[in-house]
């Protein structure tokens, strides 16, 4: 018998959970480990190389899905960037030690009132940005990948099947398969 867990893994909602569940571990803990320790200092373009970064895993998307999927790859990637600018310091004070203010960081990241110079690298152009772009920033990045989710979620319902996300096996085989067909 088949636990609860396993049998949704195969549906749509299965899928978009582990994409989930994938991209939180890998925008918490690889991202923000990346971020705390390479940082601008060491890699020339650091800004434009770390934007990339936040979208690699999800290629994989396209690749396995086809083009018709663009939402999950897009909005994964801007979904990790968010874990990176709302989880960094946390990261590096639990997991890391970092000694560092958090309501002063949180500050700074959700409110327009931080006096902290920072310097965007992008290899062909620095951004100084006003205090007001990060908070910005994150809050419309988690209205975009909320839309974009949303989005790939109504176009799958609308244009594939039920039964293409549903678990196929020996004994329910997919209608297309050989096995599905009596044997002679």
């Amino acid at each position: 018998m088949e636990l609860k867990l396993f049998s949704i893994s195969k549906s749509r909602l299965g899928f978009l959970l582990k994409l989930l569940l994938y991209g939180f571990i890998y925008g918490t803990v690889f991202i923000n480990w990346i971020d705390l320790f390479v940082g601008p200092v060491h890699v020339p373009g650091y800004h434009l190389w770390l934007t990339f970064m936040y979208f690699l895993p999800f290629f994989m998307v396209l690749v396995f899905r086809g083009l018709e999927d663009w939402e999950l790859m897009l909005g994964f990637g801007l979904f990790t960037s968010l874990l990176n600018d709302t989880l960094y310091y946390v990261v590096g004070k639990w997991l890391f030690g970092f000694k560092v203010d958090l309501l002063e960081w949180y500050r700074c990241q959700l409110l327009p009132v931080c006096n902290k110079e920072v310097v965007f690298d992008f290899l062909f152009f620095k951004l100084k940005p006003y205090p007001y772009l990060m908070p910005l920033s994150i809050y419309a990045r988690i209205v975009a990948v909320y839309l974009l989710l949303y989005r790939w979620w109504r176009e799958a319902e609308l244009k594939r099947d039920v039964e293409e996300w549903r678990e196929y096996r020996l004994e329910n085989p997919p209608p297309t398969s050989p096995l599905s067909q009596e044997a002679c």
